[in-house]
């Protein structure tokens, strides 16, 4: 038999989407062996609805006949046999899922759908319609019909801030939907709409169908149809799609964030980020930027948005410029032949700092251009669009 003993302290029931429910064990479990064929199992819990109102500590035992666990009744003390049900179910569940931290003892119940429905209804009765799986299961897990709210943007709003207040996860959602192409240059009185749920607005294109849109961003068409209150799978070309759940890729939230840098010039690539052989001595050497070749006076444009840390020369770079940007980056312009901006002052991106020159330790006419992230070398063309 089974010496179940529990104390309402430390752990949590919790309910999602994909469970009936789920329980957060904590650390202080502990198990302890009987004589054969008995284990004696104990664990803290906290917050059971229904159950525990205040979170006192109680102790119960009761002997449970290990053949009659699976087709258990509710009549004979309910409390005390639920509790041990779902710790036995849902320890085993959490071993399954990867807990290895925890040591837990696997236990095995029956997983028969009415056994499930049964102990949930009996927890939960305020629930209905539970289902052991969809069977349809959506990989956003949205089904409602997305609705939105008009907001306008008051001084020192963020984009991210207001994502964060309307429950929002990703900010993403609110980049995608009001065609903000750049997430730090919103103004007070901007009007906004925020949706009910994350995602993003689709433009529906040439030949596009619904089931084609919807495998491209792992979604079901149902969550589709739900999400935009559809009755039809027909689209027409522009029309607006909410796509729920579905995020901005990399390359695309750090273009709206500001971290990806302009070109500042186009020229022709003559040596690119890394080992090279020096072309002075032939040596072996690091190259910490990138060379891009152009006539002497081709006007140089900042990457990015910035203060002019510095100007000055040296014999390596010849005339220079570093401007220092958002979120740790600086960008240095080298071999000027000219300087247009003065230390302290801001820069848009686009906005002229020089000109191509041969000045400093060069060949020929060319730029250099290096960029720090947090005092660190990158290569330029990760971040460069």
């Amino acid at each position: 038999m089974d010496i179940i003993t529990y104390h309402a302290s430390d752990m949590e029931m919790l309910q999602s989407d994909s469970l009936p429910f789920a329980v957060q064990i904590k650390h202080r479990n502990s198990y302890a062996s009987s004589s054969a064929g008995q284990t004696a199992v104990a664990a803290d819990m906290r917050f059971f609805p229904g159950f525990d109102g205040g979170g006192s500590s109680y102790t119960k035992h009761r002997t449970v006949p290990s053949r009659a666990v699976p087709r258990i009744r509710f009549n004979p003390l309910p409390f005390l046999l639920v509790l041990s049900i779902v710790y036995a179910v849902l320890a085993g569940s959490l071993l399954r899922g990867g807990a290895g931290a925890y040591s837990i003892r696997r236990m095995t119940f029956s997983e028969e759908p009415s056994f499930s429905r049964a102990l949930h209804s009996y927890i939960f009765p305020e629930q209905d319609g539970f289902t052991e799986q969809a069977s349809e299961p959506s990989a956003t897990g949205y089904v409602s019909t997305v609705t939105f709210t008009d907001y306008t943007v008051r001084k020192g709003d963020t984009v991210s801030g207001i994502a964060s207040r309307a429950g929002l996860r990703n900010f993403g959602t609110l980049l995608s939907v009001n065609n903000i192409d750049n997430a730090r240059r919103i103004s007070a009185g901007q009007a906004l709409r925020i949706p009910s749920a994350d995602g993003l607005l689709y433009t529906v294109k040439k030949n596009e169908t619904l089931a084609g849109i919807a495998a491209a961003h792992k979604v079901t068409v149902t969550a589709l149809l739900d999400a935009n209150d559809l009755t039809q799978e027909t689209l027409s070309v522009g029309q607006k799609l909410f796509i729920p759940g579905a995020s901005l890729s990399s390359f695309e939230l750090r273009k709206a964030l500001g971290e990806l840098f302009i070109y500042p010039i186009q020229g022709r690539l003559t040596s690119p980020f890394g080992y090279r052989s020096d072309p002075f001595t032939g040596a072996r050497s690091f190259h910490t930027g990138v060379d891009l070749a152009a006539p002497i006076g081709t006007p140089v444009k900042a990457t990015l948005d910035g203060r002019i840390a510095e100007t000055g020369f040296n014999r390596i770079f010849g005339n220079y410029v570093i401007i220092t940007h958002d979120r740790g980056y600086q960008s240095l312009y080298g071999h000027l032949s000219a300087v247009s901006v003065k230390r302290g002052q801001y820069v848009t991106q686009g906005a002229i700092v020089g000109a191509v020159g041969n000045t400093g330790y060069s060949t020929g006419p060319h730029l250099h251009l290096s960029i720090y992230k947090n005092g660190s070398l990158i290569n330029p063309f990760s971040v460069l669009k």
